[in-house]
């Protein structure tokens, strides 16, 4: 063995001796730490389980701390972390927007909640919170004295949960009561809307806007506020619309602060001169909402003067119903007699209008449905941009009432019975119209919420929102609907153990202890 190769083998040596001790310093630290732990836990056992009076001393400690935690995380406010698959607790970019922009101080208080879940709704009011601080809430009781006068000035009555926004400064309040936070599909899915209803509220209370909304009524109209439109009214006056009506005949004239026109239905054409007064008003940038029927008992309807304001979007809306042959496009509730025509209209995925009844798979019931029928040509020569928003099936057939015949569908196309139109008008401003073939989506009967669900009601504000130009306020909703569960067999013995064995687990725990404790003595 040379000189070199010793050298190395002394080294080598060296490196492993520094090894085993680094090795052996390891141990006995871990060793230490283990001995250490083992020790506290069996000073406390000593300390404690063999006295019973020091046992409750510790149990309490043990309370009092995670009292005082839980305090301080309640103190400091923080929101939920949202696991939920749709972020149904998760506020949106677009309310956060919204949250943000508030100058005003608002105020929302929770009343009657003793037996309704408020997690959701509270958590939702923190994120407002954090978003801007001028947004906060509190709960409201009648048993809390410095409560009794707000409970009195905003009528609040026991049995009626209710979340009460208020803007501080002025006055303004709005009312949203626990069932308006959710609504149904025709699946009978739970859909979630309490955030579209909170950043509703705070939008309305903040804005000093007023959206005035004048309906075509008198003899002229199908329908008017006081007669067919009751609940139409009720769901624009809460959302702070100011609704009047004009009498075109007694007034042809258009007043200078409406904002949309609406006209439900006519009952007999238009004069020269009532027409002319909607054109001008139409090309001066006024915004319409109009609802015209097929007349099957009359047969013709012929309204010339009316078709000129139709003119003015490059639209008309023929003497023709809509019937559908699919099964699928029918009403459920709409038997046979109907020959198909109470349908189920597809919308639109891709406008704001119909985009979250898309996404939550809604789906609008249209009563004795006419179709739309759009000139592209003339829209190109008017500005005009079109965009359907309801549509029929392919398989849907058409019913001339003049002729008192089908006509079939040999194109397998599908019908236009609902479009929203946008016209530059020679100011550069902009005419909305939203156009529905059919004035009983209007009406009452049509925003009666069949089984609680809001088919009509929907599309109808939606409707409203875009002509007054509000943007997708109306459309904040979580595209995930809560579907009923129901538990695998697997599953359910594995909530059956959690929820039986773990209990029993720790009351066995405590005989344990207990005995253990009575042997030491």
């Amino acid at each position: 063995m040379d000189k070199k190769e010793k050298e190395s083998k002394k080294i080598l040596k060296k490196m492993n001796s520094e090894k085993n001790k680094e090795k052996k310093k390891k141990e006995s630290k871990e060793q230490t730490l283990k001995e250490k732990i083992v020790k506290f836990f069996r000073t406390i056992k000593d300390y404690c389980i063999k006295d019973t009076s020091r046992t409750i001393i510790l149990v309490v400690i043990l309370i009092a701390v995670f009292v005082i935690i839980n305090a301080c995380v309640r103190r400091v406010n923080l929101a939920q972390i949202d696991l939920t698959k749709g972020k149904l607790y998760t506020l949106t970019d677009q309310s956060k927007s919204i949250a943000k922009n508030i100058d005003s101080e608002i105020k929302f208080y929770l009343w009657d909640w003793n037996y309704v879940d408020t997690d959701a709704v509270e958590d939702l009011l923190i994120q407002y919170n954090h978003e801007n601080n001028k947004i906060s809430y509190q709960y409201l009781s009648s048993t809390n004295v410095d409560d009794v006068d707000l409970i009195k000035k905003f009528g609040l009555e026991e049995g009626y949960p209710c979340i009460v926004g208020e803007n501080v400064s002025s006055g303004k309040t709005s009312i949203v009561y626990t069932s308006d936070l959710y609504t149904y599909d025709q699946s009978f899915n739970v859909v979630d809307i309490t955030e579209q209803k909170l950043t509703n509220a705070i939008y309305n209370l903040s804005s000093d806007e007023v959206t005035k909304v004048y309906f075509l009524g008198g003899t002229r109209a199908n329908f008017t506020v006081d007669k067919g439109l009751s609940n139409l009214n009720k769901y624009l006056t809460s959302e702070y619309y100011e609704v009047d009506s004009i009498d075109p005949i007694a007034d042809p004239t258009i007043p200078d602060d409406c904002n949309i026109l609406v006209i439900p239905g006519l009952a007999s054409d238009l004069t020269e001169k009532e027409a002319a007064n909607i054109c001008t008003y139409i090309e001066n940038g006024g915004d319409v909402i109009i609802a015209k029927d097929a007349n099957y008992l009359l047969r013709v309807n012929d309204f010339p003067n009316f078709q000129k304001v139709l003119d003015e979007y490059a639209i008309s809306i023929p003497n023709k119903l809509v019937a559908e042959t699919s099964t699928n496009a029918v009403a459920e509730f709409a038997n046979t007699e109907y020959n198909g025509l109470v349908i189920q209209s597809d919308v639109a995925s891709d406008n704001e209008i119909t985009r979250i009844l898309f996404n939550n798979n809604i789906k609008p019931i249209l009563f004795m449905t006419g179709l739309i029928e759009l000139d592209t040509e003339k829209m190109v020569e008017k500005n005009v941009n079109a965009t359907p928003i309801l549509k029929t099936t392919t398989s849907a057939a058409i019913f001339d009432c003049d002729k008192q015949s089908y006509i079939e569908n040999t194109e397998k196309i599908s019908y236009t019975t609902g479009a929203v139109l946008q016209k530059t008008v020679a100011s550069g401003d902009e005419s909305r119209a939203v156009v529905l073939a059919s004035s009983m989506t209007l009406s009452d009967t049509a925003l009666l919420n069949y089984s609680m669900i809001d088919y009509d009601v929907n599309l109808v504000m939606n409707s409203f929102a875009f002509a007054a130009n509000k943007g997708e306020l109306y459309s904040i909703r979580k595209t995930t609907t809560d579907t009923p569960y129901t538990a695998t067999e697997k599953q359910d013995t594995m909530v059956k153990t959690v929820i039986y064995a773990v209990p029993i687990a720790i009351i066995l725990l405590g005989v344990c202890v207990w005995v253990k404790r009575r042997r030491m003595k």
